[in-house]
């Protein structure tokens, strides 16, 4: 078996609402084979891993799987379980997967869910090794790929407070991107979103984050507020250490000035000998060296979130209790082999680490790791408490005395935290704070939070729910509005079609198209931008207040979409093209790809549909999304239907714009006050212009901005690079376009007829990865419609050889009947256009399809500084129709 390649589909996709992972896989000389041909194969499988006996698969039952493998299936479906089956032994919750077979004999696609992507993408890797071993009677290690994938996923893993949050984030419906590979990640979407690593946010104050950081300088600031903290000074040697030990009294606590997580802190601390061996420690995690009073108390963690205490817990030092027989190194491993314990943060609770600190702890009570304890003796390993070196936690929030509270808000205010978790010393939190007998140890920046989620006992306490909240109120806006447009042609267009209409409400709005992405005005990337890279870097700018994104078919096949949602999905036709690419092999393909889009939406959403074609209008029974058709005839059946049923529609009447909610319609305007639509000639912008018209009335906007919007909207340089732009050079009129295929180019060729030329003369190509036939079709479509034709090539032939596309392209057009002293081939695009050009004359039309437009638009300029007719772009337009 071969792995051709792994994809990672993020977001949703043509296969599930969830991520997947999709393996293209070669059976090799196994394809075709049955698992039921293949002797001992499934009894090895099974009992190598045994829990393959519970898969369902299409049985709908425990042991279906089973039952498949002993009747006969193919190795790519076994795979598939095995890849699932391993992730969920590594603690992956999943279930869905698919096997699908391709255009070439022996290659599958694998498909399945995933919850970490790279030990996914592992899993699959496994599942292959796995397969491929049982049948070759190699030796199998299911154990070591199994701690393969977990090591591989601990590795991308959040943390448990991360993961907390971003639990409650989708609880709440607020999108999450992961900025990089760590725990900083973005919250909701656009100007709306927030940002945060682990439990520090937007909110936090770098300033107050550095004071934290500093334990000394914390101690300064709140005893210079009248708070109880442990007198204490800094010390950078053992005999400084000693010094200062001597001035406070003993016992003292040693710690690191700048450490976390309980690293380094050693509590209670009375010889010489002892405070040597701590100072040391503790020198291994910072310069600078802490030496306090130790306070004598329970030890308590209080956690404040925007001025408000949302949850207390008391700490409890990692301990054992023996049991007469085990020494305290056997007593430590037996409670991490507790699942709930994990080796860092992974899981509600840590495992017990043997260092430095535990055993100074264990001699300074007369004990060593041999040690064995009596049956019941409970002896602790450390001092201190943290839940990162092993420790548990109680809840005590209900417990805590008012005065307690007070005094943590009080002291995260000084400080200047948003979140923060306060260490504090008192005999009984329950009782009234005096400062005599309690003390302020620590105050957090980015606190842990898992001891209050997870707590060992009492109430679990939701922090990450308070975080969200103090960053997200209840009512307050965290995305803006998604437009997601998708179809064959006209996607680019009608991406700046609403745009145009949403700048005109003021609004800034993040484009991304088949030319670039803008964030308002200002160009920031430029080239095809459809995929969902792309519409992630939209949704990433804070600056943007609305998202307008050109969503291709090549993206969504190749990566799923990049964002959770539409508010507005807008599907503008299905027509031939990309046959043969990524599994799309006819028209039901690629509308099944493309309606992603009309599916990846919620309730309340819009999704705006061309009444005219079909499949798009299909679409209506797959979606959730509240639909509104447009289309171009005046008596379309469904539109009427629809209306009929109280439904939303757009359409043409009498050359009038109508926009119709059930039995109540208004008109927007006449066709012939939009430019783009050329008084109604450029049918396919007509359809563009009522997709627009559909999408900016599901956004909510008013009819008159909408109206406004398309007015100012022309097909030239400025609103519409490359999309049915004219001029007028030395009596003949120049068109370029991007159309790339058979209905694109059929479109053009229509409207270009009805400006009345006395020749037409096109400049084509299509795509080199489109197959023969379409290339074919182009040809024969270019052939009838034009009366002079040049043929070019891209300059990327997508695996074709050069001429190879010509070829095709010119046996099509001689196929409609063009005569071949009427076809040249030129290759180059640029002598392409140039040899069209310079053929024209008085009142042709020039029409070029291109690949590249700005070499093209350098020409134009050149011609039109030599000519004194001026560019015949908009101004123009109404002159020449009519």
């Amino acid at each position: 078996m071969e792995i051709r390649s792994i994809l990672s589909l993020e977001g949703a996709n043509v296969y599930s609402s969830k991520p997947v992972i999709k393996m293209f896989l070669h059976l090799g000389a196994r394809t075709e084979v049955y698992t039921n041909e293949l002797g001992d194969f499934v009894e090895k499988l099974v009992n190598n891993i045994p829990t393959l006996q519970e898969h369902f698969c299409s049985r709908g039952r425990p042991g279906g799987f089973l039952e498949r493998l002993k009747e006969g299936t193919l190795l790519g479906h076994v795979v598939e379980h095995t890849a699932l089956e391993l992730m969920s032994l590594s603690g992956h919750t999943v279930r869905y997967g698919k096997t699908l077979g391709t255009e070439e004999p022996g290659l599958y696609e694998i498909v399945v869910e995933y919850q970490s992507k790279e030990g996914a993408i592992q899993a699959v890797k496994s599942a292959v090794t796995i397969v491929t071993s049982i049948l070759e009677g190699m030796p199998v290690d299911v154990g070591a790929e199994i701690e393969e994938i977990k090591g591989i996923s601990a590795k991308m893993e959040l943390g448990p407070s991360t993961k907390a949050i971003v639990h409650e984030c989708k609880e709440r419906g607020i999108p999450i991107i992961r900025m990089g590979r760590g725990s900083l990640l973005q919250l909701g979407y656009g100007k709306y979103q927030k940002r945060i690593e682990a439990t520090i946010t937007q909110k936090t104050c770098s300033i107050g984050v550095d004071i934290a950081c500093d334990k000394t300088l914390t101690k300064e600031l709140l005893d210079a507020m009248g708070i109880s903290v442990p007198k204490g000074e800094i010390a950078t040697s053992e005999e400084a250490a000693l010094r200062i030990a001597e001035t406070l009294g003993v016992p003292v606590v040693i710690k690191p000035d700048n450490g976390n997580h309980g690293k380094g802190v050693a509590l209670e601390l009375h010889t010489d000998a002892e405070i040597r061996s701590a100072f040391n420690v503790a020198k291994g995690y910072s310069e600078n060296v802490i030496v306090e009073r130790y306070i004598t108390g329970k030890q308590y963690r209080i956690a404040v979130v925007g001025q408000k205490v949302v949850a207390v817990a008391e700490r409890v030092p990692a301990q054992v209790i023996g049991d007469g027989e085990k020494t305290i190194r056997q007593l430590i491993e037996e409670v991490n082999n507790d699942p709930l314990r994990g080796e860092d943060h992974e899981k509600p609770l840590t495992k017990i680490k043997i260092d430095p600190i535990v055993l100074l702890g264990l001699a300074k009570q007369g004990l060593n790791l041999d040690s064995v304890l009596a049956k019941g003796q409970t002896i602790y390993l450390r001092e201190s408490a943290n839940i990162s070196t092993g420790g548990t936690a109680i809840d005590v929030t209900e417990q805590t005395h008012q005065s307690f509270i007070n005094l943590a808000i009080r002291a995260v205010k000084i400080v200047g935290l948003d979140v923060a978790g306060i260490d504090l010393v008192t005999p009984d939190i329950s009782q009234p704070y005096h400062p005599s007998s309690s003390a302020i140890i620590e105050i957090n920046a980015a606190p842990g939070i898992r001891m209050h989620h997870f707590p060992s006992a009492g109430k679990s306490r939701n922090v990450a729910k308070e975080i969200i909240d103090n960053l997200f109120p209840f009512g307050l806006p965290y995305r803006v509005p998604i437009v997601s447009v998708t179809g064959t042609n006209g996607k680019t267009t009608t991406t700046r079609m609403i745009s145009h209409i949403l700048r005109h409400k003021e609004l800034t709005v993040g484009m991304a198209n088949s030319d670039g992405i803008w964030i308002g005005r200002e160009q920031i990337v430029a080239g095809d931008t459809t995929g969902p890279a792309s519409a992630r870097m939209v949704l990433r700018d804070p600056d943007v207040e609305v998202a307008v994104l050109e969503t291709a078919r090549g993206g969504i096949l190749r990566a799923g979409l990049g964002y959770d949602y539409a508010d507005v999905a807008v599907v503008t036709n299905i027509s031939e093209d990309h046959f043969g690419q990524f599994g799309v092999e006819n028209l039901e393909d690629l509308a099944h790809a493309k309606s992603v889009v009309a599916e990846a939406v919620k309730r309340h959403s819009y999704v705006i549909l061309n009444a005219d074609n079909q499949h798009v209008a299909k679409m209506a029974t797959h979606t959730k999304g509240r639909v509104i058709y447009f289309s171009t005839q005046t008596d379309n059946p469904l539109i009427k239907q629809h209306l009929g049923a109280g439904g939303r529609a757009i359409f043409v009447k009498r050359g009038k714009i109508i926009i119709s909610d059930g039995d109540q319609a208004i008109k927007l305007g006449n066709i012939k006050d939009f430019p783009a639509t050329f008084e109604g000639k450029a049918l396919h912008n007509v359809q563009n212009a009522l997709a627009a018209i559909g999408a900016a009335w599901g956004l909510g906007i008013a009819t008159e901005v909408i109206r406004e919007g398309l007015i100012t909207f022309n097909c030239g340089q400025d609103d519409n690079p490359g999309r049915l732009n004219l001029y007028e050079l030395n009596g003949f009129k120049l068109m370029i376009d991007y159309g790339h295929n058979a209905a694109g180019i059929e479109e053009i060729i229509a409207f270009a007829k009805k400006l009345n030329p006395k020749r037409l003369i096109g400049v084509i190509t299509v795509p080199g990865d489109r197959p023969d036939e379409s290339i074919f079709k182009v040809g024969a479509i270019a052939g009838k419609g034009f009366d002079y034709l040049f043929i070019r090539e891209d300059e990327d032939l997508r695996g074709r050889n050069p001429g190879e596309i010509a070829t095709i392209l010119r046996k099509g057009a001689l196929s409609a009947g063009l005569k071949d002293t009427n076809i040249r081939t030129v290759l180059s695009e640029v002598p392409a256009f140039e040899s069209a050009v310079n053929l024209a004359s008085p009142n042709d039309l020039v029409v070029v399809f291109y690949e590249k437009l700005e070499p093209l638009i350098r020409k134009v300029n050149e011609y039109l500084a030599k000519s004194e007719g001026a560019s015949f772009e908009q101004q123009s337009i109404n002159e020449m129709v009519l």
